[in-house]
């Protein structure tokens, strides 16, 4: 009976782990899409302007009145992600001298 229990509750930590992983996949299928379908309009606003445009289009198709595309779940997700935040200057690598 223990095995039972064993293999159900790994089972149940799987599905979890998918469903959050199916989330995770949606949430970043919406990025792809506002990058392509946006993309010139959103390298003409600051980093804070951005992310407030991102969040208002997730709230618009995640939130309440997403309609059957409706997901909490992926709305937190993308919330986090695009709340506000510091951002770090990117360092290049260094080059050999040739």
């Amino acid at each position: 009976m223990s095995v039972t229990q064993g293999t159900a509750a790994a089972l149940t930590a799987l599905e979890e782990k998918l469903l959050h992983l199916s989330y995770l996949t949606e949430a970043n299928q919406f990025m792809v899409d506002v990058m392509k379908e946006q993309g010139e309009q959103l390298k003409s606003l600051d980093a804070e302007e951005a992310r407030a445009m991102l969040r208002a289009k997730a709230r618009k198709a995640f939130g309440p009145e997403g309609g059957d595309a409706q997901n909490p779940e992926v709305l937190a997700i993308l919330e986090q992600a695009l709340g506000a935040q510091k951002s770090a200057e990117i360092i290049p690598f260094p080059t050999r001298p040739a």
